[in-house]
């Protein structure tokens, strides 16, 4: 046989209920924030950009393409390894989920070789800035990819001049 609630079981049932339900709702988790974005992020984004407007350059003016070629070989090698080192610190989502691959980045276009080379001069002087406050403020283990990326900069600034 099956004990019957009576009126004064089933009020008390209805009150604890009503007591329980903050503190069942203060045990479900928040959702948490995302984590700010990687400062090697901007770096990376950078090289890419100059990478693209060295091959451009280089395709638009012979007379220098040897040197456009270099800046841009190795801003992409400075690009690939700084993308590295950002997915080895926050993995990117799994192959489960549906990613869009980003577009490749637009290079700056220049009307004449002397602009061309004025320009990426300028371009790789901000990058070698960037790098180097970025450099002061990562942890130790990253300040070294960081400041190969300086001396990069640095190297094919001076390469321009």
């Amino acid at each position: 046989m099956t004990p019957q609630l009576d009126r004064r079981a089933l009020l008390r049932l209805g009150a604890l209920t009503v007591l329980a339900a903050p503190a069942v709702a203060a045990c479900t988790p928040t959702p948490t924030a995302p984590p700010p974005p990687d400062p090697l992020a901007a770096l990376a984004d950078a090289a890419a950009k100059d990478a693209a407007t060295a091959r451009a350059a280089a395709a638009k003016f012979p007379a220098v393409q040897a040197k456009f070629e270099l800046i841009a070989t190795n801003r992409d090698a400075q690009a690939v390894a700084l993308r590295k080192e950002i997915d080895r610190a926050t993995p990117p989502p799994t192959a489960t989920t549906a990613t869009t691959p980003s577009s490749p980045p637009q290079g700056t276009g220049y009307p004449d070789q002397a602009a061309a080379i004025a320009g990426l001069a300028a371009s790789l002087g901000a990058a070698q800035d960037a790098a180097t406050q970025v450099a002061l403020t990562v942890p130790t283990y990253r300040a070294g990819l960081v400041g190969s990326v300086v001396a990069g900069c640095a190297c094919l600034k001076e390469l321009l001049s």
